[in-house]
């Protein structure tokens, strides 16, 4: 068993090895810190501004960006919003519904815990918006990944690794979209037809993609013993 690693494989699937390690703890740690902040942001504004920013869908806060903050204003200036599928690709359009929809969610995530505190405790309300909270906190994770990647691929100076970047993130941008694609569509950020793009963005990054795959697993810096198992070898499988 430790020769193909599923001694490993199964000690990451034990729910008992730690609890503070899984994903949905350390979202919702993202999603208290994101509420904690955004408290602070509207805790010190005056009753006629706070009026005004509850009648906003959306809200008044300035996003905080997490990198490159020139280089994201300047994608999102020159953003293209319109309904050709070429603009899914523009990366001011991926960096602003991105964006969008993170202070989307968070803010209406915020008015659900307001209206249920008046209904039940702190806890509880936590609780009974969970899955708002995590889609909330999922959205800005997104976020701050695209923003990074983006800034990672104008600091590459090599003209091949750029290109090969830029599809990788079409793919990543692409993906999270399309995985949130019921969310852009009630909102009305993508079309019946613009989401059918989505899938065809996907499906045409990965064909690009698929000649440099070596290439990128290689990128990752995997250890070699990481990336074998004995029981896949090709002397091992059955004929």
């Amino acid at each position: 068993m430790a020769e193909n690693r599923l001694i490993a494989l199964r000690a990451d699937t034990d729910v008992f090895t730690t609890f503070e390690g899984d994903n949905h703890v350390l979202t919702q740690l993202v999603a208290k810190q994101l509420l904690t902040a955004y408290a602070d942001d509207i805790g010190s504004m005056s009753p006629v501004e706070w009026v005004r920013f509850a009648a906003n869908a959306v809200g008044d806060r300035v996003m905080k960006r997490t990198a490159a903050e020139a280089i994201m204003q300047r994608l999102v200036d020159a953003r293209q919003d319109s309904e050709e599928e070429g603009s899914l690709f523009n990366r001011g359009t991926q960096v602003h519904m991105f964006e969008d929809r993170e202070d989307y969610l968070l803010s209406s995530v915020a008015r659900r815990l307001q209206g249920k505190a008046n209904e039940m405790s702190e806890f509880d309300a936590f609780n009974a918006v969970q899955d708002h909270v995590l889609h909330a906190a999922t959205a800005h994770i997104d976020r701050v990944v695209l923003e990074a990647f983006v800034a990672g691929i104008e600091a590459c100076e090599d003209e091949q690794a750029r290109e090969l970047l830029e599809l990788v993130c079409d793919l990543y941008a692409l993906s999270v979209i399309e995985e949130d694609k019921a969310w852009y569509i009630e909102h009305r950020y993508l079309s019946t037809e613009r989401a059918k793009a989505v899938t065809r963005g996907i499906n045409d990054r990965c064909r690009k993609l698929r000649p440099h795959a070596e290439v990128l697993v290689d990128g990752f810096g995997i250890p070699e013993p990481l990336r074998y198992a004995e029981m896949l070898h090709p002397e091992n499988l059955p004929g």
